[in-house]
């Protein structure tokens, strides 16, 4: 989009009217602190990376203007945190978006194997809502401590759509979200209108990055 402004006037367009020129897709990111969770986002809507981007405490949110078979598309992205503290709120958020995102981190296994554990809170609040699974940082392959094949085995098994990517490195970080975009449009169950307006790059609460906070 060419500035802030102009998101803001688009956010609060209603998509009630299927014969509207203009979508709203509203995407949830989840997965454990230290992820990648922000810059996963800051890539995509700012193609920006940060050494230095703020941690989520809270959730924040912010969007990119895309064009999908000849019609805008607004994708709204939540960054949500990944502290235990605040997995009741992030429930909550489950009804009120279209699609969610599960990233892990791969120089981190407990990320991975935490997956189940996301999946299990979604399916426990939302059965319905479509979700796919990215494996965050692969720039970092001497880090690696979960094998692309491991994760590949495991979506194939469970049905879900799997990426590796780097915000770093620019990897599949648009990919992953278009292609995610265009299968919930597509779907059956695509939902046109969800209540839950936002300013551009709204947050409700942030903090700075500690030496030991990873981000990336």
């Amino acid at each position: 989009m060419a500035n802030n402004a102009k998101n803001k006037e688009a956010i609060n367009l209603s998509v009630n009217d299927p014969n509207s020129e203009i979508l709203i897709i509203k995407l949830l990111i989840v997965g454990d602190p230290g992820v990648g969770k922000s810059n996963f986002i800051y890539r995509y809507t700012k193609d920006k990376f940060s050494v230095n981007k703020l941690s989520t405490v809270g959730f924040e949110a912010n969007t990119k203007e895309i064009e999908i078979t000849e019609k805008k598309v607004i994708v709204q992205l939540w960054d949500s945190a990944g502290q235990e503290k605040y997995k009741s709120i992030t429930k909550n958020l489950f009804t009120r978006v279209q699609g969610i995102i599960i990233l892990y981190d791969i120089t981190n296994k407990k990320s991975f194997t935490n997956i189940q554990n996301w999946i299990n809170l979604i399916k426990e609040t939302n059965d319905s809502i479509p979700y796919v699974i990215a494996g965050n940082k692969c720039d970092l392959t001497n880090q690696r401590e979960v094998e692309e094949e491991e994760a590949i085995k495991f979506c194939q098994e469970n049905n879900i759509n799997f990426k590796e990517t780097s915000a770093k490195q620019d990897i599949n970080i648009i990919d992953c979200i278009n292609n995610f975009v265009q299968k919930i449009i597509n779907s059956e169950n695509f939902i046109r209108n969800i209540s839950f307006a936002l300013n551009d790059s709204s947050t409700i609460q942030r903090k700075t990055l500690n030496k030991s906070d990873k981000c990336c």
